[in-house]
């Protein structure tokens, strides 16, 4: 049985990033790590944000974080596959958006293109087989969960439907062209990584607190990519892809989001107080807030004052996972 400490795994998670990305890191950003320039600053949030890093070592300590809500111990394997998984498909997604970054983000798009061989057989082939060969040192049903992740982001991305079944889905080719599934694949590949997958190392079987958990933080994934599609409105409708949210108008979208957000809230709360769920729980409404207001901020006629607070979506995958190691620690 593989053996890894918290600490050695999250150094791991570093070198890895380190080395996977190293001939991108911003030449700037080499020579002086600690510069007070506003430019190089600049420069390491773009590298940050665009390589999903933020997104990759959120996850890992949001594993890690409900490995101590459910009582197990932290695997630094678990958090280590939970990283690998999340950074591996989310740089393939780069890839993907070919037709809708060509508008939504162009610059971004370009450097994808530019490193496309490496972010398909390395970041996405190699550091997938690495993830399976982890989770088989686990049991079956660590290895088949991490399987199913991987094979539902690669349905996601690539275009492999064969051409029977395309026709049938009306021309879509992979799971983004679907309506409405666009919005729902990310959610379920997130939660099941977070919350099912530490539990599953330990070999702990699924508990209805767990089913709870997994629904909510799926529901959470949710509002940010109906968030994100608020934000590439313009990009979508040109590339003729429907989402939720250029299929209803922009008022509806808003408050369909604020809607949704105030019922899990509310169901929160109810399993909260039931004592279905922790006291700590309560923390899980910092998410319901950040989402409500967020929604809120964005205005249809200002679309790079929206692509400014959607970038700043990290502030709320932050609370979202700052939410869980508080649960966490007072739930000890």
């Amino acid at each position: 049985m593989l053996s890894l400490s918290p600490i050695s795994s999250v150094k791991s998670l570093f070198a890895a990033t380190v080395v996977i990305q190293h001939h991108k890191i911003p030449m700037s950003w080499k020579r002086n790590p600690f510069t007070n320039n506003r430019t190089e600053e600049q420069d390491m949030l773009r590298y940050l944000f665009r390589n999903k890093l933020h997104l990759s070592l959120l996850s890992a300590l949001g594993a890690a974080s409900w490995s101590v809500y459910f009582d197990i111990p932290v695997n630094g394997w678990a958090i280590s596959s939970v990283f690998f998984l999340t950074f591996s498909i989310y740089q393939y997604n780069r890839l993907t958006d070919d037709i809708e970054d060509a508008t939504n983000d162009p610059e971004s798009l370009k450097n994808a293109l530019k490193h496309k061989a490496f972010i398909t057989y390395v970041t996405f082939c190699l550091i997938s087989l690495i993830s399976l060969v982890i989770a088989f040192q686990f049991g079956q049903s660590a290895f088949w969960t991490t399987a199913l992740i991987i094979i539902i982001g690669l349905l996601y991305n690539r275009k492999c439907f064969p051409a029977f079944l395309s026709r049938r889905l009306n021309g879509a080719r992979r799971l983004k062209d679907i309506y409405i599934v666009k919005n729902l694949t990310p959610p379920l590949d997130w939660a099941t990584a977070l919350v099912f997958l530490p539990l599953m190392f330990a070999g702990r079987q699924l508990s209805l607190k767990a089913w709870i958990c997994w629904g909510y933080v799926f529901v959470c994934a949710f509002f940010i990519e109906v968030m994100w599609d608020m934000r590439d409105r313009r990009g979508d409708l040109l590339s003729g892809i429907r989402t939720i949210a250029n299929s209803l108008s922009f008022p509806h979208t808003k408050q369909f989001l604020i809607i949704t957000s105030l019922i899990t809230g509310l169901l929160i709360s109810w399993c909260t107080y039931t004592k279905i769920l922790p006291a700590s729980s309560y923390f899980l409404l910092l998410n319901n807030v950040s989402v409500m207001g967020i929604a809120s901020l964005y205005k249809e006629d200002r679309e790079q004052f929206m692509r400014k607070i959607s970038d700043m979506t990290i502030l709320l995958a932050s609370v979202l996972f700052t939410s869980f190691g508080l649960i966490a620690y007072f739930s000890k």
